[in-house]
């Protein structure tokens, strides 16, 4: 496969792009220390900027690493027939555990609607267990959803595991709106992705069409879920799902299908950024989709790249 850039623009006045979705035409970004949902138009003006939570601490323009909140997860799901946002910190400091839901406008409400979530339980629950988090500590950094999944990604590195877990929607709805202590438990599933200059790939972002299970991966040279190392490039590749057989419980030998490549710039030279997130925008042909991705230059920058995908 072949990922290629075809466009792209920096985001003025959005810091550090963490999470992507595009919704009924309008694109959602969130930052890994920002406080904000940034509601984007087709011409990538801001025209929506939903407060998730309040803080002191942006009047610099970016929360302080030490007690930023880390929302790296974000994913689409319905609730009661209304389309909602799952916005999850990474989970990988104790200031990380939580999370926000997003009810969506609608031509009953034009406003959107925050309920703030606690995670702690889920996160203390999945970082005991060292089939998710190897040698190294819990880093979730991506979501995607179905109707009857939501699949979070935890980012591995030189200590850790990539790993993609897939719950139930159903249950995790329930631990999330009725019973906290009803906490779900994922099917568990390792990968081990491309390494540049012996520093694997971690995940980054995923998205799901057409029951391919896309994904970003950045290479960064760190041991550290928490601390910024040297990026030396990012890849996008994609799992069959029904290959897979998740639901059933699996098909381990399958995990070895997974496609990927690096990405390459409009120069044709392989692309040094950190891609944080991805969702698909539409499907040209049977092996070739559009996307969109955004970056984190670590310095609170952010970019977002129009990408094709030929599978």
């Amino acid at each position: 496969m072949k990922a290629s850039i075809i466009k792209r623009v920096t985001l003025e006045n959005l810091p550090s792009a963490s999470g992507v979705e595009i919704i009924d035409g309008i694109i959602h970004i969130i930052g890994d220390d920002s406080p904000y949902l940034y509601c984007l138009d087709h011409s990538l003006k801001v025209i929506d900027k939903v407060e998730l939570f309040k803080s002191e601490d942006f009047s610099t323009g970016r929360i302080p690493k030490k007690i930023k909140p880390d929302l790296e997860c974000m994913a689409p799901i319905t609730i009661n027939n209304n389309k909602h946002i799952i916005v999850m910190g990474s989970g990988s400091a104790k200031n990380r555990d939580k999370g926000f839901l997003v009810k969506l406008p609608n031509k009953y409400n034009k406003k959107y609607f925050v309920q703030e979530l606690s995670l702690k339980s889920l996160y203390e629950l999945l970082e005991s267990n060292p089939e998710i988090v190897g040698d190294g500590k819990l880093n979730l950094e991506a979501a995607a959803s179905t109707d009857d999944h939501l699949i979070l990604f935890n980012r591995g590195n030189k200590a850790g595991k990539n790993v993609i877990l897939y719950f139930s929607m159903e249950e995790f709805k329930v631990y999330l709106l009725e019973n906290p202590e009803m906490i779900p438990f994922p099917k568990i599933y390792s990968f081990e992705l491309p390494s540049i200059k012996n520093v694997p790939a971690g995940f980054s972002g995923a998205s799901v069409m057409d029951n391919k299970l896309f994904f970003t991966a950045a290479v960064e040279d760190t041991s550290d879920p928490v601390l910024d190392g040297e990026v030396l490039g990012s890849l996008v590749g994609w799992v069959d799902m029904q290959r897979l057989d998740f639901v059933r419980g699996g098909n381990r030998e399958a995990l070895s299908e997974v496609k990927d490549s690096a990405i390459i710039e409009e120069n044709g030279e392989i692309y040094l950024g950190k891609v944080e997130s991805i969702t698909l925008f539409e499907k040209d042909s049977d092996t070739k989709y559009i996307a969109i991705a955004i970056t984190d230059d670590d310095m609170g920058g952010s970019e977002l790249l129009m990408l094709e995908i030929n599978l």
